[in-house]
């Protein structure tokens, strides 16, 4: 149990301070500097899977070529663009709390789209909860003064809600296939998509990076490649239910790191705040869990 739990810290503390790597590369081209990321990821995914896991690679690839051709886009290049994009006006504490809307859209896709799930009080509850939660973490007034800041969030939920349709396409495509041999090919084909971008839409031979070429280098390194290994270690040692408990800690690790290498105060509004949006989170997650718990009637 200690290694397992020892493993979902790691990996959750890499994806928290991703947040911080995107955010020192801010001035970097943001096509360019999301091509870069992907691009090692998908080195280190690729190479973990094969070697580390002795995964074969093309098995995965030929049985269902279109998948991760789709999933490049929809779970890579347009999640990945619009946190870069985001991070340009969003700090990092504030982007690793609007990560956790993720669940909440698949919630909502599956609950009034595909109906896969039933419609529950608590379920909507946690929704208003994290929003609330959120507003409460950045301060409507700063909200109001800031518009920039509340476009940045707009476009990273935007990003979410792909996101969350991604994971729609997948549950019902990619049942058969090996999940981290899948992860691998889609992170190739992300970066593949960005690279071609990259040159079409910016100058990627004539940016310099400077200092901020480490933050890339450790982002595609740690806060992608490995984390993305790890999450795929941790679900087949503990299963995806204890591997997905890092949705509650990565906005905690996000707000502490932000603070830590920022000097920004954690406040009681931060605290109030994030509270809220894990508590939301909670709800959203785990209804019916707290239903059978606490007798509540399903609505």
């Amino acid at each position: 149990m200690l290694p397992n739990l020892v493993l979902l810290l790691a990996m959750s503390a890499a994806w928290a301070a991703g947040y911080l790597f995107i955010g020192a590369a801010a001035h970097v081209p943001p096509v360019t500097a999301t091509a870069i990321m992907t691009g090692i990821a998908a080195i280190v995914v690729l190479t973990g899977v094969r070697i580390a896991r002795r995964r074969p690679l093309l098995p995965t690839l030929r049985t269902r070529p279109w998948v991760p051709l789709v999933m490049g886009m929809s779970a890579i290049v347009i999640p990945n663009l619009t946190v870069v994009l985001a991070e340009h006006t969003v700090p990092p504490d504030v982007a690793a709390l609007v990560g956790t809307t993720v669940p909440i859209a698949t919630i909502l896709l599956t609950t009034f789209v595909t109906h896969e799930t039933p419609l529950s009080f608590l379920r909507l509850s946690g929704v208003f909860v994290a929003l609330a939660g959120l507003a409460v973490f950045v301060g409507p007034g700063n909200l109001l003064s800031h518009p920039g800041e509340l476009a940045g969030i707009a476009i990273m939920m935007s990003g979410g809600l792909v996101f969350a349709l991604n994971g729609l396409f997948a549950a019902r495509q990619t049942r058969d296939l090996d999940a981290s041999v899948l992860s691998a090919w889609t992170l190739l084909f992300g970066a593949i998509y960005l690279g071609v971008a990259a040159f079409a839409l910016e100058d990627p031979m004539a940016s310099n990076p400077g200092a901020a070429i480490w933050a890339l280098i450790a982002e595609g390194t740690l806060g992608m490649g490995l984390a993305y290994l790890g999450y795929y270690v941790l679900v087949a040692r503990a299963g995806p239910g204890f591997a997905s408990l890092y949705a509650f800690l990565v906005p905690v690790l996000g707000v502490l790191a932000t603070a830590a290498v920022y000097g920004h105060p954690v406040t009681p509004g931060h605290l109030a705040g994030l509270t809220g949006v894990l508590l939301g989170l909670l709800l959203v997650t785990q209804a019916d869990r707290l239903r059978r718990l606490t007798g509540l009637a399903r609505h």
